[in-house]
């Protein structure tokens, strides 16, 4: 397994990238597309996830020189970023397609996949994930996505602001707002 590149190795590639080093576009390529699929898979079904992120992918050639790196966030959030509204506007276009209002449809839940457990461990994770599920699924889609973005893709609060357009501050409070109602909910 290759060592995973640091923040600056990436910032040298789209840099690279940028100067039409197709090399470096295949090294960033490499990184980020189990990254994004993962992300918009964790949302959307297999079939339209594929399209989602080709065109995510799509749009990273295109926009690739509007991207200039941030002091807190960089690639990682701008890459994210456009998964993000790629996602968004998927679902947009699905509502307006089924004719449904704003508030249904919003339901886009997590599901993490299983290691080999052993057949008890098995057992206990999918209580526990059931459990999980159930409390997640009461919680805002906000607090869903900045969960999974903080305790599953590893991201900072700088660049979980950066994709969700919030402030570090907001993404704490909305973080410690969910953290708290699944700890409540825990035991019900």
């Amino acid at each position: 397994m290759t060592p995973k590149p640091s923040a600056q190795q990436i910032e040298r590639w789209v840099q690279k990238a940028q100067n039409g080093d197709q090399k470096s576009f295949e090294k960033l390529f490499e990184v980020f597309f189990d990254k994004i699929f993962r992300y918009v898979r964790f949302r959307v079904d297999d079939a339209d996830a594929e399209d989602i992120v080709s065109d995510i992918f799509l749009k990273v050639v295109e926009n690739l020189n509007a991207y200039h790196p941030q002091k807190k966030a960089g690639f990682n959030a701008w890459i994210f970023r456009i998964a993000h509204n790629n996602v968004i506007d998927f679902y947009r276009k699905k509502k307006e397609l089924l004719g449904l209002s704003e508030d249904e449809g919003d339901d886009i839940f997590l599901q993490i996949p299983d290691e080999k457990p052993t057949p008890e461990e098995k057992a206990d994770q999918k209580l526990t994930f059931q459990k999980l599920t159930k409390i997640l699924r009461h919680l805002p889609s906000v607090q869903r996505d900045i969960l999974e973005l903080k305790y599953l893709e590893g991201m900072t609060n700088a660049e979980i602001s950066e994709i969700t357009g919030k402030s570090e501050g907001n993404i704490r409070v909305i973080q410690l707002r969910a953290l708290r109602e699944i700890r409540k909910n825990w035991n019900d």
